[in-house]
């Protein structure tokens, strides 16, 4: 992978290695975010918290997701 290929999506545009770290520490913090919310806020009266074990990890899919969009795109621009 070219290291000085740039990832550029919405509001974002930064080099390659940076961005796959930057993602990578969201998708990790979503993760232990559930994992901490299944322990302590099974008692939440606030939605979000409550069900925090089953809609972070769904988070985190996203932004793989979203990752994976970027990506391509700045691959597709790159070869241009």
């Amino acid at each position: 992978m070219n290291e000085e290929m740039r990832v550029k999506y919405l509001f974002i545009n930064m080099r390659y290695p940076l961005y796959i770290k930057l993602q990578t520490i969201f998708v990790i913090a979503w993760l232990i975010a559930a994992i901490a919310s299944f322990f302590l806020a099974q008692n939440s009266q606030v939605w979000f918290f409550k069900n925090g074990p089953w809609l972070y990890p769904i988070i985190a899919l996203l932004q793989v997701g979203e990752a994976f969009i970027a990506i391509k795109k700045s691959k597709k621009e790159s070869e241009i």
